[in-house]
């Protein structure tokens, strides 16, 4: 017998015996894998935005529950308060009725609130309280951080503060014809010292925007902006009257957007900058003159302004109804029904949406 015998057919070099991966299975292996993970990225990323789509629409139905048993409580719905200088918001009067009547205790509405753009900012204890975060008063998809530091900028002066923004603003009315001043009446909820009810709601509570959602600022102005961040900034005009804001406005709505945007140099950065605020863009309130997320950038001129929705949600944007109901509406909304929805009494008929 030889000793070639003995010898395997086929020796492994290697003590255990396995056999290696070839570098074609190998690079076949990794391959598998990548589709897979580019299959599921996609899903993952859906099912995260559902999430926060979700806890949006929990928020603002919050906020609407607080508004009705805010009304529930003095028979009528709050209004923003009757000047800059104590221009309580909406949602501060609401603190109570959406269990946060501790923060809402330690508010001091005697003292009136003051003003940010100011050297004083509000007045204490009221600063304490627009440094505190309401978690259900911010969309989790908006990407800025709700609680910073916020620089007011007016003329040559700025003001730093702690300031907790807000995502969710209270329909100030359409912002077509002279709707663009929320210190006046509005054909909207709300406007300085209103005193709106359900009898006032002609169009239908069913059929009224009472909030809708909004993206927060940077924090900061500038001079200018790339087009992709035009939604974290407000362009202001100049002028001081509701006629320089409607040339504005109309000007403005026949330009193209980006070229707009490129060529403009007066950029607000503080929209949604404090929620206890109700007067001026970085308070909590919005007009319907814009669909959501639309190309053209918000406006303002003092305290007129011609705004819309704006959020990351794919699509569209998140409001709440006069009734409580909490819906998404889209980009391509009809802009006629659209605007109806902001009216409490312009008789249109509104149909699906």
């Amino acid at each position: 017998m030889s000793l070639n015998s003995f010898v395997p057919a086929n020796p492994d070099p290697r003590p255990d015996g396995r056999r290696a991966f070839t570098l074609v299975e190998l690079l076949v292996v990794i391959a598998v894998i990548g589709i897979l993970v580019g299959l599921l990225l996609p899903a993952v990323q859906s099912a995260r935005g559902a999430a926060r789509r979700m806890s949006c629409s929990n928020n603002l139905k919050q906020m609407s529950l607080a508004l009705h048993n805010y009304h529930s409580a003095y028979k009528r719905f709050p209004g923003i308060g009757d000047s800059i200088s104590n221009g309580w918001s909406v949602q501060a009067q609401l603190l109570p009725f959406a269990e946060q009547r501790g923060l809402h205790e330690l508010i001091d509405f005697a003292a009136g609130l003051g003003r940010a753009s100011s050297a004083e900012g509000f007045r204490t204890p009221n600063d304490q309280a627009a440094a505190t975060r309401v978690p259900f008063f911010n969309c989790p998809s908006d990407d800025v951080e709700p609680k910073k530091w916020v620089t007011y900028t007016r003329g040559k002066n700025s003001y730093d503060w702690l300031h907790a923004g807000i995502n969710y603003a209270v329909n100030v009315g359409s912002g077509t014809g002279t709707y663009v001043n929320y210190g006046d009446r509005t054909d909207g909820l709300f406007w300085r010292e209103s005193q709106t009810a359900f009898r006032d709601v002609l169009d239908g509570t069913s059929s009224t925007v009472a909030f809708a959602e909004t993206l927060m600022g940077i924090g900061n102005d500038q001079t200018e902006i790339p087009y992709t961040q035009k939604d974290k900034f407000i362009a202001n005009g100049s002028g001081r009257s509701v006629e320089d804001m409607q040339d504005y406005r109309d000007a403005v709505w026949a330009m193209d957007p980006q070229s707009f945007v490129e060529s403009h140099d007066r950029w607000s950065g503080t929209r949604g900058a404090n929620w206890i605020s109700g007067f001026g863009s970085s308070g909590g309130s919005i007009n319907g003159w814009y669909t959501p997320n639309h190309p053209l950038p918000d406006l303002s001129i003092r305290a007129y302004q011609a705004t819309g929705p704006r959020s990351h949600h794919t699509g569209g944007a998140m409001i709440s109804l006069a009734d409580g109901s909490v819906t998404f509406i889209t980009d391509s909304i009809d802009l006629d029904l659209y605007r109806s929805l902001w009216t409490t009494r312009g008789h249109e008929v509104v149909g699906e949406f």
